[in-house]
């Protein structure tokens, strides 16, 4: 299967010696044969498109590429990259419309139906273990870009808009990285992210965590703080790097997407 985008060599240089840099030390602080999963970010843009939503999340508790602690893990690069950028060429899907195919129990039974659809699925062991209508951070991504460009919700439309990241590249299967995980690869996470905001240059980072979770990344970045209403009390950060926006909410596990949505895109609109 063809791969759909990738950043730059750099980059992806960076994210290698992230992973090899984390297993070292890990090996040398702790005895146990622990499994983690492994995230490069997944693009809605293609190449040489641009690209206006950076969202970033905390961590992925599951993926399709990971490595053990205490094993070699040949051309790992090549494999993170796949995990997240291969796409259903004949169906023009985009790597992100995993998330609209597994959106339901219905939506999945529906477009599953197509033998292609399902093949491809099947082989990438996207099957119907988790039910992304759940997903609090995906309501919330969903609706933002849909309404923002004035998209019909009920379509793919807003997957061609975005790139998705995760504040942390390696985590624990099942889990989000405990402190001294994070600060295994801290380091290098606020590298990894100031380099996907200066190669995609977005107008906009939506960072759907809350401020202990990017307080490393803001110290590291440098950003620049722009006053807002407190009025948005879902809203925790507004900063500036560069020329992009950063916007930093809370990260309830449930509770009102809805209200997220509004204020992500009132403060876009005061800000612009």
């Amino acid at each position: 299967m063809p791969i759909y985008n990738k950043f730059s060599e750099e980059y992806a240089r960076i994210f290698e010696k992230n992973i090899e840099e984390f297993r070292n030390k890990y090996c040398l602080q702790k005895s146990d044969n622990k499994d983690f999963v492994t995230f490069y970010p997944a693009f809605g843009t293609k190449a040489n498109v641009r690209c206006d939503f950076l969202f970033l999340g905390q961590a992925v508790n599951g993926w399709g590429t990971g490595l053990s602690s205490h094993e070699d893990w040949c051309d790992p690069i090549s494999e993170v990259v796949k995990a997240s950028n291969e796409y259903l060429m004949e169906k023009d899907h985009t790597p992100l419309d995993f998330v609209n195919v597994l959106w339901s129990k219905s939506t999945f039974n529906k477009y599953t139906s197509d033998p292609v659809i399902k093949s491809f699925y099947d082989e990438n062991n996207k099957g119907i273990q988790y039910l992304f209508c759940r997903s609090f951070f995906w309501n919330v991504v969903y609706k933002t870009i849909s309404d923002y460009y004035e998209l019909d919700r009920s379509t793919w439309d807003w997957s061609r808009k975005l790139v998705w990241s995760n504040l942390y590249k390696i985590a624990p299967d099942g889990a989000n990285p405990d402190s001294f995980e994070k600060e295994l690869q801290q380091h290098i996470s606020i590298e990894l992210i100031k380099k996907e905001i200066e190669e995609l240059k977005p107008k906009f980072c939506i960072v759907l965590t809350n401020s202990s979770w990017w307080l490393p990344f803001q110290k590291g970045l440098r950003t620049e703080a722009i006053p807002f209403s407190s009025e948005l009390d879902q809203i925790e950060h507004f900063e500036r790097y560069g020329q992009t926006s950063i916007i930093v909410t809370t990260r309830p596990f449930r509770g009102n997407n809805e209200r997220h949505v509004q204020q992500i895109l009132e403060l876009i609109k005061q800000s612009h």
